[in-house]
């Protein structure tokens, strides 16, 4: 008896067409859209990017730089970015909304180190160019200019990059991607994860729900383009028929003298010539248990070295202000340090860079507390 030899069907072929490069390309697979396994990876690569693309149009951050564009006047203000830099930017953009405690007072401005106004130059927006300061001192520091900071000269910008201030911020956000590059744009997103506002999310989600055959959801259709974040939300939650669950920040009141602080180490880190004050400033902190004690020169100090401002020309505030805060304080000895214990329980370290101007005594007088290098007596 002879078996019957049963045939496969034979596979339909087919010739789609490439999603990723556009070429046909034969092939028996119901669901296959890329010739390669190279063009798959590459589509994927690409919607990723568009997705990150997106999601720098619609951030908070974003904006932010299409108003400082708009302020400066220029696009320049961008010049030399990279993925790492933008990133460096947002986190100083994100250190600052802190401060101000997410947006409830307007403390602390992101100052220039060289301003945007120089006659001369351009001060970039870059975050080795700013400092989170006190709002009332930048105000008063206007458009002084310590030599220091990132900055280009104004005679070589070009004027196809300029800014009117009547410019939509639609079109300039365009032309802010495009100027910094996608890619880079896309790179930044990702390395700083940087998302779109929660006001865009739920208007997403709106567009994408509401129902114009329903006659609850169609009234709000033409209203949803005009509506704020916490409209949106709100409107969301109704919509699914949720109760609003409100967030709150955990808000902390910041002093100048903190704020200050923080930013003094951050420069430190690519301005050799704060390293020295920084970690001095750093080992009283780290030995002290009580609040800082500082005034307002103080604080002009460290602004002013921050901007650029030699630290020799206020090496004695800045020295007064590590003594002041070092009574009872028993600092960490190094190897290389000569100890010295004064009256009332101050205890100094000596370097071989720290300036000879620090004050060696201490004494209580009828007045107050007398401090210099000899008896006032």
């Amino acid at each position: 008896m002879t078996t019957a030899t049963i045939k496969k069907p034979v596979k339909t072929q087919r010739r789609p067409t490439c999603g990723y490069c556009k070429e046909r390309f034969r092939t028996t697979s119901a669901t296959k859209s890329f010739c390669t396994p190279e063009c798959q990876k590459a589509a994927k690569a690409a919607k990723r990017k568009s997705k990150n693309i997106n999601d720098a149009s619609h951030s908070a951050f974003f904006y932010h730089l299409v108003s400082e564009v708009r302020r400066a006047g220029n696009m320049v203000v961008l010049h030399g970015h990279t993925p790492e830099s933008l990133a460096e930017l947002h986190a100083v953009y994100k250190q600052a909304f802190r401060a101000n405690q997410y947006g409830d007072v307007k403390h602390f401005h992101m100052s220039h180190i060289a301003s945007v106004k120089g006659n001369n130059t351009l001060g970039l927006l870059h975050a080795h160019n700013l400092v989170i300061s006190p709002a009332a001192l930048n105000r008063a520091h206007g458009v002084k200019h310590y030599g220091a900071g990132k900055y280009i000269s104004r005679t070589s910008i070009d004027p196809r990059h300029s800014v009117a201030k009547d410019e939509r911020e639609g079109a300039v956000l365009v032309r802010l991607i495009a100027y910094l590059g996608e890619d880079v744009v896309a790179a930044a997103v990702k390395l700083a994860n940087i998302k779109p506002t929660d006001g865009h999310k739920h208007l997403a989600w709106l567009r994408d729900n509401l129902d114009p055959t329903n006659p609850e959801h169609a009234v709000h259709l033409d209203s949803i383009e005009k509506m704020k974040g916490k409209q949106l939300k709100d409107l969301r939650a109704e919509i699914e028929g949720k109760e609003v669950q409100e967030y709150a920040f955990k808000r902390t009141v910041h002093s100048d003298f903190a704020v200050l602080s923080v930013e003094l180490n951050r420069h430190a880190v690519f301005r050799p010539e704060l390293q020295e004050f920084a970690e001095r400033l750093q080992q009283v902190s780290m030995a002290k248990r009580n609040p800082w004690v500082v005034n307002e020169e103080d604080i002009q100090a460290l602004f002013d070295i921050l901007h650029g401002r030699d630290v020799e020309e206020v090496q004695d505030v800045l020295d007064e202000l590590l003594v002041r805060n070092s009574v009872g304080v028993a600092l960490k000895v190094e190897p290389e340090a000569e100890v010295i214990e004064y009256a009332e329980g101050v205890i100094e370290r000596i370097f071989d860079y720290m300036p000879l101007t620090i004050p060696l005594c201490r004494f209580q007088t009828e007045t107050g507390w007398y401090y210099g290098n000899a008896t006032p007596f």
